[in-house]
C-alpha cells in the first residue's frame, strides 16, 4: 500500500519553523488582558484584608472618596448583586471561590478583597484604595503546620468537584514500616510556591445594555462565561470572553479570580468599562496547589473557601 512521506521542503522537523505569534509579540503589537482600551476607560483597585480571619467592624471611605479622580469606593452595600454560580457538567461552571466577593462581613484569608476602588486613572485607583481603613475584629487563623486528616470525611469538596481525600492506596504502611528491619523517620517539607507568571491577572469589563464583554487572562474562556453568566444572571450567549494571548498561568488562570466579577460589577454600576489589573504583590496570597493540584490539598474546614489558605 502507497504511503505519504513528508519532503524536506514540507516536514517541520529538522528546519527552522516561524512561531505565528512571534513577530507579534516581540514587536509588542500583542494585546493581552491589560493592553485594551476603550473610551472613558477606568480603573479599579481592590482593597486587600490585612488579617487572616476574622469579621469587618468598620470600613471607613470617607476620605478616599474625596480624592481626585474618584468616581467610586465599592463595597458590600453598593456592589450590587452577584450571584453565587453553581458548578455544571465537566469543566463547566468552576470557580476559586465559590462565594462571590462582597457577600458578607466575614474575612476567611488573608488578601481576601474587602472593597474596589474605581478611578479614571490607575494611580488615583491606587491612592484611594490606599485610603480605605477597615477595622476587624479578628480572629486566631488556622496555621498548623501539621496538615494529618483529622475527621476529614472520605469525600472532600474542591474546586473541580467533590474528589475522595484518599487518591490511591498500595499495601499496609503502617505494618510495613513496624516490621522493617531497617527504620528511617523523618518529615520532610517544601517551601509555599506561588503562580506568579510574568502577566498580572487582569480584566477589563464592558457592557452593552444586558451584554457583557470581558477582556480577559484566562486559559478557560467557556468556563469563564459560565461562571459570569450564573453570577449576573445573564444568559450564557449573553456573555462573551476575549482572550487573545496569555502571557502564561502554571494553573492560575484556569478559574475566575474575585477581580472578574468585581471588574464586571463595576462596570455594571457605573456605566462605563473598568480594567482592574492585579498587583504583583497581590498574586502572592494565592498557592500554587490551589490551582494546579487541586485534589492534592487539604480539605477545608469552611466549604465556602475552595481554594485559598489562611495565611498568618
Amino acid at each position: 500500500m502507497p504511503t505519504t512521506q513528508d519532503t524536506g521542503a514540507t516536514s517541520p522537523i529538522g528546519r527552522d519553523t516561524r512561531r505565528v505569534d512571534g513577530p507579534l509579540k516581540v514587536t509588542g503589537k500583542a494585546q493581552y488582558a491589560s493592553d485594551f482600551h476603550f473610551p472613558g476607560l477606568l480603573y479599579g483597585v481592590p482593597v486587600e484584608a490585612t488579617i487572616a480571619k476574622g469579621k469587618i467592624t468598620k470600613l471607613d471611605k470617607v476620605a478616599a472618596e474625596k480624592m481626585p479622580g474618584v468616581r467610586a469606593i465599592f463595597h458590600r452595600d453598593n456592589i450590587g448583586k452577584i450571584f453565587r454560580s453553581v458548578q455544571g457538567q465537566g469543566f463547566e461552571g468552576i470557580s476559586d471561590e465559590r462565594r462571590p466577593p462582597f457577600e458578607d462581613d466575614i474575612v476567611r484569608y488573608y488578601g481576601q478583597y474587602v472593597a474596589l476602588a474605581v478611578a479614571d486613572t490607575f494611580e488615583a485607583a491606587k491612592a484611594a484604595a490606599d485610603a480605605v481603613r477597615v477595622t476587624y475584629a479578628k480572629e486566631r487563623p488556622n496555621v498548623d503546620t501539621d496538615l494529618r486528616a483529622d475527621d476529614e470525611p472520605d469525600v472532600v469538596p474542591t474546586t473541580v468537584a467533590p474528589t475522595p481525600r484518599l487518591q490511591s492506596k498500595r499495601g499496609d504502611a503502617e505494618a510495613g514500616f513496624a516490621s522493617a528491619p531497617v527504620k528511617l523517620d523523618q518529615t520532610y517539607v517544601t517551601p509555599t510556591e506561588t503562580h506568579n507568571p510574568l502577566e498580572l491577572h487582569a480584566t477589563t469589563a464592558l457592557w452593552e445594555d444586558s451584554k457583557l464583554t470581558l477582556y480577559e487572562s484566562t486559559q478557560s474562556i467557556f468556563n469563564t462565561r459560565s461562571v459570569l453568566a450564573q453570577m449576573f444572571g445573564l444568559p450564557q450567549e449573553n456573555v462573551r470572553i476575549v482572550t487573545k494571548f496569555v502571557g502564561s498561568g502554571f494553573g492560575s488562570k484556569l478559574w475566575p479570580w474575585s477581580h472578574c466579577p468585581l471588574a464586571a460589577a463595576a462596570a455594571r454600576q457605573l456605566g462605563k468599562p473598568v480594567k482592574v489589573v492585579i498587583s504583583r504583590k497581590m498574586m502572592f496570597p494565592g498557592r500554587r496547589a490551589s490551582s494546579a493540584h487541586p485534589t492534592a490539598r487539604k480539605a477545608r474546614r469552611d466549604p465556602e473557601r475552595e481554594t485559598r489558605l489562611a495565611c498568618a
